[in-house]
């Protein structure tokens, strides 16, 4: 797949998450459970992290069977009144994203667990928590949803990685399987299968006409807001 330079973006549930972390001393640390995003003063998605462990994989599952994986996780671990909460790297350690993901330091002490007042910080986010919210849109078929997240960044470019757009429409996340990418290699009867499953799937810049309402679970674009269509 390249690195982060050499491509115009990557979409952030097929390309980071579940991949494998591999610390500057091919150490392997873990596998991306998600990621944590910061809401920018002027609205934009800055990734701040990879995160590791249950805490960060349950919530994935969906509120209620997530939900209740996580409480019964909680109660096994209730000796451990922090295990509740997911392992932190930095995601400024980025350094290449391909089969897995590449840090530029040695793995040894990366790791660390999130701090409470950081987990309750209303800024804050995870990925998991807008893979598959409603989008409201006019323009947009009923039952659409958010699909995946598109990202920009340099690996040697520390704080610039951000989230510029969202895949939207009808579907599931992560049933494109890389194919609205020409990046993507792979059968062409495959690829013309799930171009035409997702034949209404768009891909909007994050900006004016767009909100993302963390409080009700949904993502509202406004009638009108540019809806490119996916690259085949």
């Amino acid at each position: 797949m390249g690195s982060l330079a050499e491509r115009n973006g990557y979409d952030v549930g097929l390309h980071l998450l579940d991949r494998q972390v591999i610390g500057a001393d091919d150490r392997l640390i873990g596998k991306v459970d998600d990621i944590e995003l910061v809401i920018d003063d002027d609205g934009a998605l800055v990734p701040t992290a990879l995160l590791m462990g249950l805490p960060a994989l349950l919530p994935r599952f969906g509120p209620r069977l997530g939900g209740a994986l996580a409480r019964a996780h909680r109660l096994v671990r209730e000796a451990a009144a922090d295990q509740d909460l997911p392992l932190v790297v930095d995601f400024d350690l980025v350094e290449d994203v391909s089969s897995d993901v590449r840090l530029s330091e040695p793995g040894h002490g990366l790791l660390h667990r999130m701090a409470h007042d950081r987990a309750a910080d209303p800024r804050r986010c995870r990925v998991g928590d807008l893979l598959g919210i409603p989008v409201r849109c006019p323009d947009l078929p009923r039952r659409s949803k958010v699909l995946d997240l598109r990202m920009v960044g340099s690996p040697d470019g520390p704080g610039e990685h951000r989230v510029e757009s969202l895949i939207v429409g009808p579907g599931r996340p992560g049933a494109l399987f890389g194919y609205d990418r020409r990046s993507e290699p792979g059968p062409l009867a495959v690829a013309a299968v799930v171009h035409w499953l997702h034949r209404h799937a768009r891909i909007v810049e994050l900006g004016e006409g767009v909100e993302i309402d963390h409080e009700a679970g949904e993502v509202r674009i406004v009638a009108g807001t540019s809806l490119a269509p996916l690259r085949g």
